[in-house]
């Protein structure tokens, strides 16, 4: 299997914390069992070796499917689980053990976990970000805003079928639903919220069927794709979070005429909470016109500019954005 992300390594993790909590009973059931077999070994209501077999036969399912994750199980008592990873071109293991409340050690390969390390402070800033958008994505579709900027996104690329549309901040996937009425081959959907992948792929099963779209946790700034790959790049809502390095690294994984389309809210209306606000990046202005907005596209490299103001009345105000699209020379 391939090297895990620090946002996939910790997703697979949360995914795996009820399999790690029955391990970890299971296995002081099994140890409380064995002592009772012993000669002179105590009684207890566990049972006997009946249940000491079942114990050990499930527990050897149990770090089965660990394994079958790509993650490595390196410990038992306690565990200890690695994700082969790589950290600043360096080969590395992500690694957890037994009480840790998060992902946030590594070490190199040839050290071991004598050399076990904290994630540099700039990773760890990751689970910072994480954590503030697992924590609205249970409400997050009630907002019906986001459907329409992401219809708005969709419309401006055109009617050519896409071979592969990237879906970049996806949330809970509505610009990568909105996407599949161009019926395209393959749509990438990344976010780096675990909650909001999770909530996407729970209404996947009835809005995509035909399972066109991938979902997975992941930064977005590289994105997965290799260069020239996408036809198609899709960001609801999102660039403001992410920066301008989001915009020269969309003109690498396009192919040349692929087509993105983003949107950006107006900056005399973007009032974050105090929280949001300070994972804001200070390198991309926010636009008020549709020449500033168009100009962030130009000066990233992109050719055939169009912006478009969606103004939206709800009952207390008028939320406005920019929708930009353009295309890769």
């Amino acid at each position: 299997m391939g090297l895990f992300t620090v946002p996939e390594a910790r997703a697979e993790l949360a995914r795996l914390r009820p399999v790690l909590d029955e391990l970890v009973r299971l296995r002081a059931d099994a140890a409380e069992l064995a002592a009772s077999l012993r000669p002179g070994g105590r009684e207890t209501a566990l049972g006997g070796l009946p249940e000491w077999k079942a114990a050990q036969a499930r527990l050897d399912d149990l770090m089965t499917t660990v394994q079958r994750t790509g993650a490595e199980l390196k410990g038992f008592a306690p565990l200890l689980i690695d994700f082969p990873a790589e950290l600043d071109g360096v080969d590395v293991l992500l690694c957890w053990l037994e009480g840790d409340p998060e992902l946030c050690w590594y070490h190199r390969l040839d050290l071991g976990f004598a050399g076990r390390r904290r994630l540099p402070d700039r990773v760890a800033a990751v689970t910072v970000v994480a954590d503030l958008f697992d924590g609205i994505a249970a409400h997050y579709d009630e907002d019906t805003f986001h459907g329409l900027v992401a219809e708005a996104l969709v419309d401006g690329l055109g009617r050519t079928a896409p071979e592969i549309v990237l879906d970049v901040a996806t949330g809970t996937g509505v610009a990568a639903f909105a996407a599949l009425r161009l019926e395209p081959g393959e749509v990438l959907a990344i976010d780096i919220s675990p909650g909001m992948i999770a909530k996407a792929e729970a209404k996947a099963a009835t809005r995509d069927p035909g399972k066109v779209i991938t979902w997975q946790v992941a930064s977005a700034v590289p994105s997965p794709v290799e260069d020239d790959g996408a036809d198609a790049v899709l960001c609801a809502s999102s660039l403001h979070f992410l920066g301008t390095a989001a915009l020269r690294d969309w003109l690498r994984a396009l192919r040349p005429g692929g087509r993105v389309g983003f949107s950006l809210p107006l900056a005399s209306a973007f009032r974050p909470s105090e929280a949001f606000a300070a994972i804001v990046p200070t390198d991309l202005k926010l636009p008020e016109t549709e020449d500033d907005a168009a100009e962030l596209a130009s000066e990233a490299g992109f050719t055939e500019v169009t912006v478009k103001r969606l103004d939206v009345e709800s009952e207390d105000r008028v939320r406005s954005v920019f929708v930009v699209h353009a295309t890769k020379p």
